[in-house]
Formats: C-alpha cells, sequence, structure tokens
C-alpha cells in the first residue's frame, strides 16, 4: 500500500505547487467568477489527498483504529469533492435550467447521505468494515455510493459537453476542459473497482486538477489581471480628467472672485456692497458645488460629510432668489415668494447643503416650465418640548411640464433624464436630484414628489434645524441688507507691517491679484516668477511664510519646495510653506503634506482662507488687529470712472472691455493688467516659439495655460479659448492639433499689439510730450534708489520710486533702461532689475 502513500504526496505537492495563489489568496487580489466554490473543492480534494497518503502509511503500520478513523474522513472528503465540483461547473457553466438545478441537488444529497451513513457505519457496518487482520471490506451501501460518485462527474461532463454547442470564443475550449476533468475521475474510478490496491482515483484528480488549472483557471486569473490593470487605468485617467476639470473651472473664477473682493472690501457704497457680496455668494456656492461633484472619491465611496455652522436665513434666501430669479426673468416666467415671517433668522446647520438642496430644486423648476410662474414656499413647526430646534420646510411648486406617475422614480437616478427626446433641449447631466436625494437621506430627511403630468409639479421636504436665536425672520429683504451693513461695520482683519511673505507664480496677474488680496494687510510681498528665482530669495532673505503655485515651468511648486528643504544652510529651512493650486480633488491635501508643504490653498483663492492662513502661521508678535472702521479709515477712494484712453479699443472684438473691467475690479486696475499683458506679448510669443522648436510640450502646456489665464482676465476671450484648446492638446499629448494651430495662434496674440499699442504708445507719446524732461541729477536718484529697493526686494518701495518719475519725461539716453527697468518691474522679476542696474553702475 505504500503506492497510495507515494502518490497521495505526489497529489498534495502538485495541488499546491499549481494552485498557492488560489489556496492563499486574499479577497482584493482575486476577483474572477466562483473562486471561492473552487477554492472549497481545491480544500476538498487536499483533503481526500492527505487521506489517502494517510491510508497507506496506516495500512503499512497496522493501525486499525487510526484507519478506520481515516477511511471515515475519506469517505466525507470525496463526497465533499463531489459536492463543490457539481456546484463550481453549474455556477461556471450559469445556466439556469433543469439540468443544472438537478446537479446541485444531487451533489447535495450525495454528501448528506454519505454523512449519515458514515455517522450509522461507526456504530454498525453499513459501508465498510475491517477483519482482524486489517483487511478492508466493503458492504452493499459503499457499492451504491461509488456508483453515485462515478455519475455525477459524468452527468458534469455530459452537462459541459451540452453547453459546448452553443458557446463561442475562449469558453468554448474551457467547457471542454471542464467535461474532461469529470470524465476522467468517473472512468478511473470506475477501473479502480476492479483494481483497488491501484491508486487510479488520486491519479485522474491529480491530471484532471491540473488540466483545470491550465486551461481554465490561470486563464481567468490572466483575463481578471488585465481587467484589474484597465480598471486601474480607467481610474487613473478619471482622476486626472477631474484634475484638470477641477483645474480649468476653477482657474477663471479665480480673477472674478478675487477683483470682486477688492471691490467688496474698497466701496461704500450700498448697492455696489449688495452686489458685490450677491457675486461672493454665489462665487463660493458655485466652488463648494463643483468640489463637492468632482471630488468624485466623496461621492462613489460615500463620504461626503455634513458642517453645519450658524447662518443667516435671510442671507441663504436672498442668494437663492436673486439667482433664480434672473434665470425665471429670462424665460418670462413668475417668481412668487411666500416665506414665513415668523421663521427665526439665525439656524445652526450646513448652509451650504441645504442652499444646494434648495437650488436643485429651484433650477429644476425653472428649466422644465416654459410659461407661468415659480411658488418658492418656506415655513416651520416647534418641535413639541424641544425649544432649541424647529423643523424647517421648504416647498417649491410649478406650473411646468409635470412628470408621468411611471417616471417619479427616475429623478433620483444618476445620469437619468425623463423623457430624453421631449426634453432634448434642456441642459443638464442628470446628477441633481440624486445628490438631492443623498443628501436630505443625510439629514434624516427625504424629498415628497406630487406631479399631475401637463399641469405642474411640487417638490417639498422638511429637515430639523437648531435655533441660534429666535429674532424672526421678518421682511427678508430688509433683514439680508441689514445684515450686509452690519457684516461691513463689523468686519474684523488684521495688519502685519513688520511680516514678509515670499509669493512664487509664474503668471504675474495671479501675483497681481496675490498683492491685491494682502493690501490692506501692510504685509511687505516678495515676488517670484519662477521656482529659480523663488529659491534664490529665499537663500539669502528669512521670511515669515512661503506661498508656491503648483504648477510651473522648469521646476514646479513642489520641485522647488524640494531643493529650498534640502539645503541646510537656507535660513527658511522651517519656515511654513503653502502650495497655492487648483487641484482641488479629493486626496490633494494628503498629497501636498506629504510632499512637505504645512498647508495648501486652492485656487481661486478665497481671501477669507487665505487671512486665515496668515493668521495661522505669521509669528503671533508680528500681528495687528484692526477694526472695520479703522481699515476704512485708511483706504482711499477708488477711481470708477472708465478711462478716456480705453477709447481706442472701442469697435473691436478682439477684447471684451466692460468684461475686463469687471473682473480687474476697477478700470485702473484694468490699465495696469492690460499694460503688462501688452508689454508681454513679444516675450510670450518668443517663449511658445522655443518650447514648440524644442518639441518641449511639457513647458509649452504650462506657458499657454498662463496666457490662457492673462487673456481672460483682460477680456481677450477668443485669444484665451484658442489658447485652452492648445493646453488641452499639450495635457493629452495630441501634438499634432499643437502644429496644426501653433503658427495661427501666436499671428492672433500678435494681432493684439496693434490695438494695445494704440492705447499705450498714444498715452506715452501725449505723456511725454506735456511733461518736463527728468534732469541727470533726477535720473541718477532714480536709479540709486531703485537699486537699494530692487537689493531688498522692496515692492512697495519700487513702486514708489517709479512715482517719482511720473510726471517727467525719460532722457532718450535712460529710455531702453527705462523701458527694460519697467517690464522687470512689471514681471516682479527683481534679479533682471539689479542685473540691468549693475551694468548701468
Amino acid at each position: 500500500m505504500s503506492w497510495y502513500a507515494l502518490t497521495g504526496l505526489l497529489a498534495i505537492a502538485v495541488l499546491i505547487i499549481e494552485n498557492y495563489d488560489i489556496i492563499f489568496y486574499k479577497r482584493d487580489k482575486q476577483g474572477f467568477p466562483q473562486i471561492q466554490i473552487y477554492r472549497r473543492f481545491l480544500f476538498a480534494v487536499l483533503a481526500y489527498y492527505i487521506t489517502d497518503m494517510m491510508w497507506g502509511i496506516l495500512d503499512s503500520q497496522h493501525l486499525i483504529g487510526l484507519l478506520f478513523a481515516d477511511t471515515v474522513i475519506y469517505y466525507v472528503a470525496m463526497a465533499v469533492g463531489v459536492l463543490f465540483w457539481t456546484k463550481y461547473v453549474v455556477a461556471y457553466l450559469a445556466e439556469d435550467n433543469a439540468f443544472s438545478r438537478f446537479l446541485t441537488y444531487a451533489g447535495r444529497l450525495l454528501f448528506a447521505a454519505v454523512v449519515a451513513v458514515t455517522v450509522i457505519n461507526c456504530f454498525t457496518p453499513v459501508l465498510f468494515w475491517f477483519d482482524e487482520d486489517g483487511i478492508y471490506h466493503a458492504c452493499p451501501a459503499r457499492h451504491v455510493q461509488l456508483g453515485i460518485q462515478i455519475l455525477l462527474p459524468a452527468l458534469t461532463s455530459l452537462y459541459a459537453l451540452s453547453c459546448v454547442s452553443h458557446t463561442k470564443g475562449a469558453d468554448k475550449g474551457r467547457y471542454r476542459t471542464i467535461s474532461l476533468f469529470g470524465l476522467s475521475v468517473a472512468v478511473l474510478l470506475f477501473v479502480q473497482l476492479y483494481y483497488p490496491l491501484l491508486p487510479l482515483y488520486t491519479i485522474g484528480y491529480m491530471i484532471g486538477v491540473s488540466l483545470l488549472h491550465t486551461f481554465v483557471v490561470s486563464e481567468e486569473m490572466e483575463e481578471y489581471r488585465r481587467e484589474s490593470e484597465l480598471a486601474v487605468a480607467a481610474s487613473r485617467a478619471k482622476s486626472s480628467f477631474l484634475s484638470n476639470m477641477s483645474h480649468e473651472i476653477r482657474t477663471p473664477i479665480n480673477a472674478v472672485l478675487g477683483m470682486n473682493e477688492m471691490i467688496l472690501r474698497e466701496s461704500s457704497e450700498k448697492n455696489i456692497i449688495e452686489y458685490s457680496e450677491n457675486i461672493r455668494m454665489a462665487g463660493g456656492t458655485l466652488l463648494r458645488i463643483i468640489n463637492d461633484i468632482l471630488d468624485f472619491s466623496k461621492i462613489e465611496a460615500g463620504k461626503m460629510e455634513l458642517i453645519p455652522v450658524d447662518y443667516d436665513l435671510s442671507s441663504v434666501l436672498n442668494d437663492l432668489t436673486h439667482i433664480v430669479s434672473a434665470r425665471a426673468g429670462e424665460k418670462g416666467l413668475a417668481l412668487k415668494l411666500d416665506f414665513d415671517t415668523e421663521i427665526p433668522k439665525m439656524l445652526h446647520g450646513d448652509e451650504v447643503r441645504i442652499k444646494q438642496i434648495i437650488m436643485n430644486i429651484l433650477v429644476n423648476a425653472v428649466k422644465y416650465t416654459e410659461k407661468g410662474g415659480i411658488t418658492f414656499k418656506v415655513g416651520f413647526e416647534r418641535i413639541s418640548g424641544d425649544d432649541d430646534h424647529i423643523n424647517l420646510f421648504v416647498s417649491v411648486s410649478d406650473t411646468g411640464i409635470g412628470i408621468k406617475p411611471e417616471d417619479v422614480d427616475k429623478l433620483f437616478i444618476q445620469f437619468e433624464r425623463i423623457e430624453e427626446k421631449r426634453n432634448r433641449g434642456i441642459e443638464g447631466t442628470g446628477l441633481g436630484m440624486n445628490i438631492t436625494k443623498s443628501l436630505l437621506e443625510m439629514m434624516g430627511s427625504h424629498l415628497e414628489v406630487k406631479s399631475v403630468y401637463g399641469e405642474g409639479s411640487e417638490f417639498s421636504f422638511s429637515v430639523m434645524q437648531k435655533v441660534v436665536a429666535w429674532d424672526k425672520l421678518g421682511d427678508y429683504e430688509n433683514s439680508y441688507r441689514a445684515h450686509l451693513m452690519q457684516r461691513k461695520r463689523n468686519t474684523t482683519s488684521f495688519s502685519a507691517p513688520d511680516a514678509t511673505v515670499l509669493a512664487v507664480d509664474d503668471n504675474p496677474m495671479n501675483l497681481m491679484v496675490f498683492k491685491s488680496l494682502l493690501k490692506r494687510t501692510d504685509i511687505r510681498i516678495d515676488m517670484a516668477s519662477d521656482g529659480d528665482e523663488g529659491i534664490r530669495l529665499a537663500s539669502d532673505k528669512k521670511y515669515d511664510l512661503i506661498f508656491l503655485d503648483h504648477m510651473m515651468p522648469d521646476k514646479d511648486g513642489i520641485e522647488t519646495l524640494h531643493e529650498l528643504r534640502s539645503n541646510k544652510d537656507n535660513p527658511n529651512l522651517k519656515t511654513p510653506t503653502v502650495c497655492l493650486t487648483a487641484n482641488a480633488i479629493s486626496g490633494a491635501r494628503e498629497k501636498y503634506i506629504e510632499e512637505g508643504f504645512d498647508d495648501y490653498l486652492t485656487k481661486p483663492i478665497d481671501a477669507d482662507a487665505l487671512e486665515k492662513a496668515l493668521l495661522r502661521y505669521l509669528p503671533a508678535e508680528k500681528v495687528k488687529q484692526v477694526s472695520g472702521s479703522e481699515q476704512e479709515e485708511n483706504e482711499t477712494d477708488r477711481d470708477t470712472v472708465i478711462p478716456d484712453e480705453l477709447s481706442g479699443l472701442a469697435g473691436q472684438d478682439m477684447i471684451d472691455i466692460k468684461a475686463g473691467i469687471e473682473n480687474s475690479g476697477s478700470a485702473e486696475d484694468y490699465m495696469q493688467f492690460l499694460q503688462v499683458f501688452y508689454r508681454s506679448i513679444d516675450e510670450k510669443r518668443l517663449e511658445l516659439d522655443g518650447f514648440y522648436a524644442a518639441q518641449d510640450y511639457k513647458n509649452y502646456t504650462i506657458k499657454v495655460h498662463a496666457l490662457k489665464s492673462s487673456a481672460r482676465i483682460i477680456g481677450a476671450f477668443l485669444l484665451g479659448e484658442e489658447a485652452q484648446a492648445l493646453e488641452n492638446a499639450g495635457k493629452k499629448g495630441d501634438t499634432d492639433y499643437i502644429r496644426d494651430h501653433h503658427e495661427s495662434f501666436l499671428n492672433k496674440l500678435d494681432s493684439m499689439k496693434e490695438p494695445l499699442s494704440g492705447v499705450f504708445s498714444r498715452n506715452d507719446e501725449n505723456a511725454e510730450n506735456s511733461m518736463p524732461e527728468a534732469d541727470e541729477e533726477m535720473m541718477l536718484k532714480f536709479l540709486s534708489d531703485l537699486s537699494e529697493a530692487a537689493g531688498i526686494m522692496d515692492i512697495e518701495r519700487i513702486d514708489e520710486v517709479f512715482e517719482l518719475l511720473k510726471d517727467r519725461s525719460i532722457p532718450d539716453n535712460y529710455s531702453e533702461l527705462y523701458k527694460n527697468l519697467r517690464k522687470a518691474a512689471d514681471d516682479f522679476d527683481y534679479g533682471s532689475m539689479v542685473e540691468l542696474l549693475k551694468h548701468r553702475a
């Protein structure tokens, strides 16, 4: 019987070696179909092999008692193997018919019968027995059991063959292999009945399992691996797309909200403050919604969180009605407001989510209503026994197209739109109501829908909110205006005239917006236009805080930080460093912190978030709190009159002057931005041409991205769109598109010089003709003072020095130098200024 021991040992080794990954697999590593059933089948076969091996050992040692126990386990393991084999075949072939159901039940019955009879055999022989000499004897029931055990694998073989006829491709060969396994096991077990001393059944299993592994399981595993790699690649592509999309959506908002913040801070006119506050709130809401929608990990993994805060209900209602009334007005729809004046106006809850929910409902009402109007109703109900909370009721009804009863459930399915053919002219993705439903469920509420097809719909919900103060809402418009003016009066900020920060960004306009946002803090700001210049500045001077833009040519923000921190002798080794980025997707914060940044701010930069970062990281002794009234006394009135110089741009379609002024916050700032853009055209053209010639599409993409942002700020939207297309092509590696459009884009950029030169050249010429010329002594003092200011990178002092010559024309022998110095100052290129002045000396 040593043959049994050796054959069993060999079978065990072969099975473990071939199927190691399956036997010891981890669920997150293997996920192809039926793996759990097949794995159980392998364990049953392994148990059978072990008992077969032990049979040979125990029989040779004449250990009859242990041999009896081993035989009991042997029979049970064989039945378990057949059970899981039939389950595996049925599950793998996935044919729901009478044959498959019969095999499933037959395998279960065989297993139950063998276990029952084996238990009985422990008390009275019905299957087998051993005589005093240790000779094995089979009973009649054993022959019945073996017959069924031969029949079931044979039937699985027949079942697999029946499926081959209507199967195509690789599955046809796999089905044949499954059929061959069942047939070989059945035949060899039948032969072993006549030659009981030969372990043919074990050999049949060993050959069959090897065939299964080679031609079925291993191929399935390889297909699964390829599919997993494709899924990972698709996930990365999706993440990259969302990251880029986040960047593209947020970048144009940067200038709008940045300049709007300056209007809000510096204007004292009630109407302007109100308009500006509406822009701020709508823009902020838009950004938060973009964050949630683009943050796929929150949406898909269910990680969206509620963030309750104290809020003024009048502000929420005003924000909603201003946005929706404009949309309704465009379609000629009446907007009726029905707000309970008794509602407590100061509440505690997730203001952003509630606004998002109501906005989704209101926007849908406007979309699907062609005539009539919309009623926006808000009420409340006290909660019995709870004086700290109320149920806030919101209802939106319309006279729109209505919803069929069978279509109501489709409202909440992602990307599903009701009556697609009828509503094909209405924009939307079908995500809004699904997000609304999810948010309400998080708040312990739900959306109720009542609709009559062809007549209109009503959407309503109630949500519990904590009451901060029981002051009544009253007339919400008056309440809101009072809230605005109170906000203006109560605004507190700070100043830090002794603090110095460094801002590094390759886009001059972004630096100008950054400087404008910090104007009232009196912080001394040094600026650099690339990573290398930032490193030079940070190596020579101690800063209290450093801001690094992420996306820059040559050295990006991360590379700049790493190089800065690698120099153990630089004075800013431990200076807090904040990353400025438009990448707002999930995991961005962790990524930047891991790279060594202390924090990060998303673009467009939120003024409050920027100030909080400054208060968090600036030395406390350098920060002085300033009240809103003190601040107003220190601020000068802004000149909001459109300069006559811009009349030269009237009638052309390259630049939208009105939009440019709105983006910049004032005509004065717009003139400055426009002049910076005009003076940089030649330089930008040379840079793009150089990267194009060198086929350096990475830096080409970064440069055209910066040019796109600048063009949009000044209102050159057509140029901005072409730059956007080139940037998209660069990110996708579409070099054919870049080659086809590069030259035409540069020609369009060149064509902007003429209208802009008509503004600035004429202004320079008129100014020079009417101004006295600066004498030699004045020019030498100018150069000396400028050299000192540039040497310590004092941007405020540099502006003051240039201001000294604003009423003087420049002598011819200084004209070229002055022009180059002015350009370097506009680009915050202190190094070039120092070099120019050094050569002059």
